[in-house]
């Protein structure tokens, strides 16, 4: 996938995941425990995770790497690629036999917390959440327990590739005080100036939809996760702002960025030197670098007003670590994430694969090994940091398809089928009809 670092699920999937999940995870509920464990007659645990040989290859290290610590506990590890891990793990859970220590996605986070699939972390002995602060700890939060420890951190940017910029003779932009209409400014010139190249690609997923939200003041949720958070002129602006992208602001055309959407990250325009800018998560730029062969640089989102503190945009956990409530060692599984979370030698074997550490020690711990583009990625989340504005909390129950249905509705609105109104009706819709 273009916009993140797994590919999307296709629609049917997310479908089928949401009819496993209604029909069998709420009777799966807590039925684990902790069961009685020795060196004698070692927990025998599951790890799942999704990702690529190095990820594969750096886990398989840590399972190494805390067995030679923890005797009396054995891992083994099951992994796949993103939309095989999904599909499995719904039919797992729905059968009592997920693995024990589950690699939890946002989107998905609630969803299994809200139908009893995972354990409280914070009812479970042997993990140390001291050095995790009160935001960490509450977006993976479901009601009033904890279900997810945050793997690590991203941010939302805007990728520019210095190196077009340089060669249209165009000023990287000051990103602390950049409004929307220098976006379209500075996107249009660098399409004019750069032959075949597209001044920007569009940002047109719902994270996007809540950042533009945010700076309006709303968000795409609301607090309790039973709704949306917004009203319908907001959301018609966001589509308004594509359009915008479209005619006036250097966009690539609309048949170009479905064709991105619908590709890997390798195919996509801007990691093929097609576009000057484009949005992704900070933890894709060694990706990026590695693809295009260029120089690129991460910018704040522009905002409304050109204040910084204004641009809506938020820390998102990468991923989670979470233990299944079916397990029959969940304080043995709690350990394993307690070494994920807070060893130094485990963090050293991740560097920023999962985003960058929340954990301080772990942080500094990695920071002699990393990459150029890594201790980039570091650097920027630090900065921006002053002006980050409260994450919201994980998706609700029922929000796995959204990202799919707004990315749907920008190409209705892209392609004319649709006007921004009609687009920001029908869409919210369909979107409490999920959540409610």
């Amino acid at each position: 996938m273009k916009k993140f670092s797994q590919p999307r699920r296709p629609l049917a999937a997310a479908a089928t995941l949401a009819v496993v999940l209604a029909a069998g995870l709420t009777a799966c509920g807590s039925s684990g425990g902790s069961t009685e464990y020795s060196e004698e007659d070692p927990a025998a645990l599951t790890f799942s995770w999704w990702g690529s040989d190095p990820r594969h290859e750096a886990n398989q290290a840590i399972m190494t790497s805390f067995g030679e610590t923890h005797p009396a506990i054995t891992v083994e590890g099951q992994f796949g690629d993103w939309n095989g891990y999904w599909d499995r793990l719904a039919t797992t859970t729905a059968g009592g036999d997920a693995a024990d220590i589950i690699t939890m996605d946002e989107q998905y986070l609630q969803e299994y917390a809200g139908r009893g699939a995972l354990a409280d972390l914070s009812s479970l002995a042997g993990l140390d959440l001291s050095k995790f602060d009160e935001s960490t700890i509450n977006s993976g939060k479901y009601e009033d327990g904890l279900y997810g420890l945050s793997t690590g951190r991203n941010v939302y940017v805007v990728m520019a590739n210095q190196d077009l910029f340089e060669q249209a003779g165009v000023a990287l932009p000051d990103d602390s005080i950049w409004t929307w209409e220098d976006y379209y400014r500075i996107s249009e010139e660098l399409r004019t100036k750069l032959d075949g190249v597209s001044g920007t690609d569009y940002g047109a997923l719902d994270v996007d939809l809540n950042i533009w939200l945010r700076q309006q003041g709303e968000s795409l949720y609301n607090q309790d996760g039973e709704g949306v958070g917004y009203g319908t002129a907001n959301a018609a602006s966001w589509f308004e702002h594509l359009l915008k992208v479209r005619d006036e602001g250097g966009g690539s055309t609309a048949a170009q960025a479905v064709e991105d959407q619908a590709g890997t990250l390798e195919s996509a325009s801007f990691p093929n030197n097609r576009a000057a800018m484009d949005w992704y998560w900070s933890n894709q730029l060694g990706a990026l670098e590695n693809a295009s062969g260029s120089n690129i640089t991460m910018l704040r989102a522009p905002s409304s007003t050109g204040e910084a503190k204004d641009n809506g945009m938020f820390f998102k956990a990468s991923m989670y670590w979470s233990v299944s409530s079916g397990s029959d060692y969940q304080e043995a599984a709690a350990e394993f994430v307690n070494y994920l979370a807070n060893n130094k030698e485990a963090a050293e074997k991740l560097l920023l694969d999962r985003g960058v550490p929340v954990n301080p020690d772990m942080r500094a711990a990695i920071e002699p090994q990393l990459e150029k583009s890594e201790s980039e990625v570091m650097s920027f989340l630090e900065g921006v940091e002053p002006d980050m504005e409260t994450s919201p909390r994980p998706a609700p129950v029922g929000a796995s398809g959204v990202q799919l249905l707004v990315n749907r509705y920008a190409s209705e609105v892209l392609f004319g089928t649709l006007t921004p109104e009609q687009a920001a009706e029908q869409m919210t819709g369909e979107i409490e009809s999920l959540i409610g």
